[in-house]
Protein backbone atom coordinates (compact mmCIF):
# COMPACT_ATOMS: atom_id res chain seq x y z
CA UNK A 1 0.00 0.00 0.00
CA UNK A 2 1.09 3.39 -1.04
CA UNK A 3 1.05 6.08 1.63
CA UNK A 4 -0.33 9.27 0.14
CA UNK A 5 2.28 12.18 -0.83
CA UNK A 6 4.66 9.09 -1.20
CA UNK A 7 7.72 9.56 -3.81
CA UNK A 8 8.75 5.96 -4.23
CA UNK A 9 7.37 4.62 -7.21
CA UNK A 10 5.44 8.00 -8.35
CA UNK A 11 5.62 9.73 -12.26
CA UNK A 12 7.89 12.76 -12.72
CA UNK A 13 7.20 16.01 -11.00
CA UNK A 14 5.81 17.34 -13.91
CA UNK A 15 3.71 14.48 -15.03
CA UNK A 16 1.24 15.66 -12.31
CA UNK A 17 0.82 19.00 -13.57
CA UNK A 18 -0.68 21.56 -16.62
CA UNK A 19 0.98 24.05 -18.15
CA UNK A 20 3.87 24.70 -18.87
CA UNK A 21 7.23 23.67 -15.93
CA UNK A 22 8.12 25.62 -13.84
CA UNK A 23 6.94 28.93 -13.90
CA UNK A 24 2.95 28.47 -15.93
CA UNK A 25 2.70 24.64 -14.33
CA UNK A 26 -0.44 24.04 -11.82
CA UNK A 27 -0.13 21.25 -9.91
CA UNK A 28 -3.82 18.93 -10.08
CA UNK A 29 -5.43 18.33 -7.11
CA UNK A 30 -4.56 14.49 -7.17
CA UNK A 31 -0.98 15.46 -7.20
CA UNK A 32 1.14 13.55 -4.38
CA UNK A 33 2.76 16.41 -1.83
CA UNK A 34 6.04 16.52 -3.31
CA UNK A 35 5.12 17.80 -6.68
CA UNK A 36 4.29 21.08 -4.78
CA UNK A 37 7.88 21.33 -3.41
CA UNK A 38 9.46 20.06 -6.81
CA UNK A 39 7.53 22.52 -8.56
CA UNK A 40 8.29 25.61 -5.61
CA UNK A 41 12.17 24.32 -5.89
CA UNK A 42 12.18 24.32 -9.93
CA UNK A 43 10.80 27.97 -10.16
CA UNK A 44 13.41 29.14 -7.12
CA UNK A 45 16.59 27.50 -8.83
CA UNK A 46 15.18 28.67 -12.67
CA UNK A 47 15.19 32.59 -10.90
CA UNK A 48 18.75 32.17 -9.03
CA UNK A 49 20.03 30.98 -12.47
CA UNK A 50 18.55 33.84 -14.61
CA UNK A 51 19.07 36.31 -12.18
CA UNK A 52 22.76 35.26 -11.53
CA UNK A 53 22.93 34.93 -15.30
CA UNK A 54 24.33 31.28 -14.40
CA UNK A 55 23.11 28.40 -16.60
CA UNK A 56 21.85 25.75 -15.04
CA UNK A 57 24.67 23.27 -15.85
CA UNK A 58 27.07 26.25 -14.09
CA UNK A 59 24.72 26.04 -10.53
CA UNK A 60 24.83 22.03 -10.71
CA UNK A 61 29.23 22.15 -11.09
CA UNK A 62 29.60 24.71 -8.80
CA UNK A 63 27.39 22.24 -6.32
CA UNK A 64 29.52 19.40 -7.21
CA UNK A 65 26.31 17.17 -8.48
CA UNK A 66 25.49 15.83 -12.17
CA UNK A 67 25.99 18.36 -14.78
CA UNK A 68 22.89 18.00 -15.89
CA UNK A 69 20.38 18.02 -12.42
CA UNK A 70 19.97 21.47 -12.17
CA UNK A 71 17.67 21.44 -15.58
CA UNK A 72 16.39 18.64 -14.66
CA UNK A 73 15.34 19.56 -11.83
CA UNK A 74 13.39 22.77 -13.05
CA UNK A 75 12.34 20.57 -15.98
CA UNK A 76 10.22 19.19 -13.38
CA UNK A 77 11.82 15.34 -14.66
CA UNK A 78 13.13 14.27 -11.05
CA UNK A 79 12.43 14.75 -6.96
CA UNK A 80 16.17 15.54 -5.80
CA UNK A 81 17.43 14.17 -2.39
CA UNK A 82 18.44 16.04 0.75
CA UNK A 83 22.20 15.63 0.17
CA UNK A 84 21.73 17.99 -3.68
CA UNK A 85 19.62 20.15 -1.87
CA UNK A 86 22.34 21.00 0.10
CA UNK A 87 24.59 21.32 -2.40
CA UNK A 88 22.37 23.73 -3.97
CA UNK A 89 21.89 25.53 -0.87
CA UNK A 90 25.61 25.71 -0.06
CA UNK A 91 26.72 26.41 -3.56
CA UNK A 92 23.88 29.83 -4.44
CA UNK A 93 24.80 30.89 -0.94
CA UNK A 94 21.32 31.31 0.12
CA UNK A 95 18.11 29.33 1.03
CA UNK A 96 16.20 27.57 -1.68
CA UNK A 97 14.02 24.67 -0.07
CA UNK A 98 10.65 25.65 -0.20
CA UNK A 99 9.82 25.55 3.48
CA UNK A 100 6.03 25.86 4.34
CA UNK A 101 5.23 24.84 1.10
CA UNK A 102 2.70 22.32 2.93
CA UNK A 103 0.58 25.31 4.19
CA UNK A 104 -0.40 26.17 0.82
CA UNK A 105 -2.01 22.64 0.85
CA UNK A 106 -4.37 22.44 3.44
CA UNK A 107 -7.97 23.21 2.56
CA UNK A 108 -10.49 25.39 4.45
CA UNK A 109 -11.39 23.62 8.08
CA UNK A 110 -8.71 21.85 8.03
Amino acid sequence: MRRKGSVRGDKAPRAYTDGEWPHAAVPRPDAPVPVHYSLALARTLDTLCATRKLSHRALSLAAGIAPNAVGRIVRGELYPDLATLARLEAAAEEPIYPQGAYLTLRRPGE
